[in-house]
């Protein structure tokens, strides 16, 4: 007996096709609960890593501050030491509230026992703290400093029993007996310290982010920073202690709650000696309502969605089965073929039935519309390329433009190039608009297959400034440079004009990529003082008269062919810098006249510099003198010998 078609169908739908989309709607839904979640421990990871980072600022501002008050803090503590002195060491005699009406009002007076105890102070609430009990590690400290008989300013912190900011500075006295303190109040900062209002600052990342409850910054003993009223608990301490210890970030769910606890610990660096440790503990408190909410309307919608399918596709069998009969295996096959990527099979059509010839003419409608679609894409994505680039997309992790969201961003370490016409104004002015315009295109259209033929792209045209990276090896970058120089020398040939010349800079560093903007209207960009310094070294060009200069953090990292082809010319300072920047100069012989006269200079000129910056200018002068011949035709060589006339 055979059974009908229908019956297969719906037996099939039933058996078959009903266990797939459970599973089917299972994984989807086990998917997308992953995602939610993800996205949430990634906001939590992403606030913990914002606030850190608030704090260190925080710190940095606090220790600028504290540093502006050093000499205050030091010339306060004169008198106290000459009232030690003149009552020979015996601090029952010291008349604390005498020299603190010296001093004035802010300033209030301490003397630390060899034990680590305030047995006399002008701030009654910290007499008889014990600094051994309540702060071992810092207790250590002051023992160090009571024992060396020297004096050791503290950064801004907090007293420890009231929670007020105060600078706090330490001496020694000479019999290693006690430690003299003074404190500074708050109010002699008060104004600056609105800036750095750990508070405000914490509240603002509350108010930012909907699902974070609560930031409290604990010092290592668990007195918080930004909340005094606060009342911490035993467990709470217990976690601060471990965090502090460990350094390892901690996380607690509280489900009855809806809450995630998380601790981090925000690190000081030490490196100003300052007596105390600046270390905190952050307390991160987010709300996970929000996400179990969106998790409950997921399930929610999945399963409506699955019975909504169940319903809808056993009506669907059941009129296919009504009306369909062989052309369903010929139509299954083109279908399969068609999600296999494969849009140039013939849609075959046996069926003498209206309804399955509409559906055959209707897949046939979807081929192409898929095919058209495509194409039409293909198109947008090739269109846009011109513009953003493929490799930023690339490095974004995003397969085509309309993938790209505000803020997509990603950190890597790569090469910028950044190099610039001389004279292109002076140029200009001799050119219509339209002169203008195809002199520039012309030029640039021959700069950038040196770029693009050498593992980099163009970011962005500045003008007739380029800039370039390269996220591959350094010497990808001094490679292009080199060749754009060729290629200029051939424009040049090309000219009937005066010659054009052209200075590039090339600097290495970490730098942050990504997008920004608005919704309506965005654009990539590249954020780093790794640009800077490449845009400083480029200016310099016109300085030394070179073509091709590099960082010394970049030539150190090329290979010894590049390496042993450049020269130390110079050390210059880059705005919002400490260290200075080394200046290397690219040769090559096909780029570079002179070339091997000014191979000769550069172990010269490599001391050259070094005495000069050492101080040591008698020193320099005396090895410029073996290289002064090449003054004529070596550019830097004669801004040496002009710098040190």
């Amino acid at each position: 007996m055979r059974l009908s078609l229908r019956f297969i169908i719906l037996s099939g739908f039933l058996l078959v096709l009903l266990p797939a989309l459970i599973l089917l709607s299972y994984t989807d839904f086990t998917k997308a609960k992953a995602d939610l979640e993800d996205n949430f421990d990634f906001m939590v990871e992403q606030t913990a890593k914002n606030v850190t980072g608030a704090y260190d600022l925080v710190e940095v501002g606090f220790r600028i501050l504290s540093l502006s008050l050093e000499d205050t803090m030091k010339k306060a503590f004169e008198p106290f030491i000459q009232e030690y002195y003149s009552v020979g060491g015996e601090v029952d005699k010291i008349d604390l509230t005498k020299i603190k009406k010296g001093l004035g009002e802010e300033f209030d007076l301490y003397i630390i026992n060899d034990k680590g105890v305030i047995i006399h102070t002008t701030f009654e609430k910290d007499l008889n703290l014990d600094f051994a009990k309540i702060a071992p590690s810092f207790n250590e400290k002051l023992q160090k400093i009571r024992e060396e008989s020297r004096y050791q300013g503290d950064r801004i912190s907090s007293e420890t029993v009231t929670g007020n900011v105060r600078k706090y500075g330490y001496w020694g006295t000479p019999d290693k007996k006690y430690i003299l303190e003074i404190g500074i109040k708050s109010s002699q900062f008060e104004e600056p310290l609105r800036n750095l209002d750990l508070l405000k600052i914490s509240e603002d990342f509350e108010q930012f982010n909907p699902d974070l409850k609560s930031v409290i910054v604990f010092n290592g003993n668990g007195t918080v920073s930004n909340k005094p009223d606060f009342k911490i608990s035993e467990e709470q301490k217990n976690r601060i202690e471990n965090v502090y210890g460990s350094g390892l970030r901690l996380d607690f769910f509280e489900s009855k709650d809806s809450e995630k606890w998380v601790y981090v610990k925000a690190e000081v660096d030490e490196e100003d000696g300052s007596a105390s440790q600046g270390d905190k503990v952050i307390e991160l408190i987010f709300d996970t309502s929000s996400l179990e909410k969106q998790l409950d309307e997921l399930a929610f919608s999945q399963i409506i969605f699955t019975l909504l399918f169940i319903v809808i596709g056993g009506g669907v069998a059941l009129f296919i089965a009504n009306r369909i009969s062989k052309p369903i295996s010929s139509l299954t096959k083109s279908v399969e073929t068609i999600a296999n990527g494969d849009l140039e099979t013939d849609i075959l059509d046996s069926s003498s039935s209206r309804e399955v010839s509409n559906l055959s003419n209707g897949i046939i409608a979807m081929k192409d519309s898929i095919r058209g679609k495509i194409n039409d894409i293909e198109v947008i994505n090739a269109s846009y390329e011109r513009f953003v680039p493929k490799e930023f997309l690339t490095l974004l992790q995003k397969k085509s433009i309309i993938d790209v969201e505000i803020g997509d961003n990603s950190s890597l370490e790569m090469s910028v190039l950044f190099s610039d016409l001389r004279n292109f104004t002076m140029i200009s002015e001799k050119l219509s608009p339209q002169q203008s315009f195809k002199f520039l295109n012309n030029y640039l259209d021959k700069m950038t297959p040196a770029i693009n033929d050498n593992q980099g792209f163009i970011d962005k045209y500045i003008g007739d400034a380029i800039m370039a990276l390269f996220p591959k090896k350094p010497d990808d970058a001094v490679q292009a440079a080199i060749e754009m120089n060729k290629a200029l020398k051939l424009l040049n040939k090309d000219k009937a004009s005066d010659p054009i010349n052209m200075g590039i800079g090339i600097h290495m560093g970490t730098l942050v990529l990504g997008t920004i903007g608005k919704d309506t209207r965005m654009e990539t960009t590249v954020i780093s003082d790794t640009v800077n310094s490449s845009a400083r070294l480029e200016s310099l060009n016109k300085l030394y008269g070179t073509n091709i200069l590099i960082s010394g953090g970049l030539r150190y990292s090329l290979s010894d062919s590049f390496q042993s082809q450049s020269r130390l010319i110079d050390l210059t300072a880059v705005k919002g810098k400490s260290a200075m920047l080394e200046v290397y100069e690219v040769l090559d012989p096909d780029i570079t006249d002179h070339y091997n006269s000014k191979l000769e200079t550069i172990n010269i000129l490599e001391k050259v510099v070094k005495y000069f910056f050492d101080n040591n200018v008698d020193g320099a002068v005396k090895e410029l003198k073996k290289i002064s011949k090449y003054k004529k035709t070596d550019s830097v060589v004669q801004f040496w010998v002009d710098k040190l006339k």
